[in-house]
């Protein structure tokens, strides 16, 4: 078994993907660092400075139910324990995406260069090359979100000591964040190995991924907003977004609530999981059923 792990991690290293996708995550999480700094430097103001920079309207022109939505999203943002957690999760955004794609393409790899026949012919027991890959999985994974986190630390770590604020690492709610973080790659990772055993082609599994990530955690997230503003205005209605994998994710990794009335991060957790589950479950039944030829 050990054997057949570390051949599917020869086969990751050996695809230049793997180190562009390396590169690729070090300076999105460097760059999301940078910004999630710049957004937490204006929430670490007082906030009667939050609020003159924040809006163009003067403050004696603002009413007081105004004033007082801006001082709960000034109060929300300002903690510590999420700013914390927000900059050292940074690359999640861009991170998540590509540990789907990398694990989509250690799959479709072996259809594209048809070796797939070849490994089951050294290793006949399709199980232990599903286990192996879904391992190499992981662990790709994983390496992603190590790469993701030492570059957020590394910003956020320095912006935070500028500011005299704490590291906040020892704290229990910002070490969460981080390590569920880390179960976010990879759930997506086993999702996109799912994915890539379903839709052999490359390219069409590939932008597949990138399709339902961004459906998922972007436009159909801003539907939902617009279906509760002018259509239904039910908290039930913003609280259904976390049954899709890119809003679960985020409520996940959030300390407190990543929007007014969003459901518990343990809810978010067990949606992506399922998710996850799903994915691999589905992979792992057609690798050992299907012909490969």
């Amino acid at each position: 078994m050990r054997r057949l792990i570390g051949s599917e991690l020869l086969k990751l290293r050996t695809l230049p993907t793997w180190w562009v996708t390396g590169a690729a995550m070090a300076g999105a999480a460097v760059l999301l660092a940078l910004w999630n700094s710049w957004q937490a430097h204006t929430f670490m103001q007082p906030f009667e400075d939050y609020l003159s920079g924040a809006i163009l309207t003067p403050r004696e022109e603002m009413s007081a139910e105004q004033v007082g939505t801006m001082r709960e999203l000034w109060e929300t943002q300002s903690a510590p324990g999420r700013i914390a957690a927000t900059l050292y999760t940074s690359g999640q955004s861009f991170g998540l995406l590509l540990s789907g794609v990398v694990a989509v393409l250690l799959v479709t790899n072996e259809y594209h260069y048809r070796t797939l026949t070849a490994t089951f012919l050294v290793a006949p027991r399709r199980g232990r090359v599903v286990a192996a890959k879904l391992v190499a999985v992981v662990l790709s994974s994983a390496g992603l979100w190590l790469v993701a986190t030492l570059g957020s630390v590394l910003v956020g770590g320095v912006f935070l000591t500028t500011r005299g604020a704490g590291l906040g690492l020892g704290r229990g709610d910002v070490l969460g964040a981080v390590l569920l973080n880390l179960a976010a790659y990879m759930v997506w990772g086993v999702f996109g190995f799912g994915l890539g055993v379903l839709i052999r082609s490359q390219t069409a599994a590939t932008v597949t991924a990138v399709v339902l990530y961004f459906l998922s955690s972007v436009v159909v997230a801003f539907a939902f907003q617009v279906l509760h503003d002018l259509v239904l205005e039910k908290d039930w209605v913003l609280q259904a977004q976390v049954l899709l994998p890119g809003v679960a994710s985020q409520i996940m990794t959030t300390p407190g609530e990543l929007f007014a009335g969003a459901p518990a991060s343990w809810t978010g957790a067990v949606v992506l999981v399922g998710y996850g589950l799903v994915g691999g479950f589905a992979g792992t039944l057609l690798l050992l059923r299907r012909d490969v030829v």
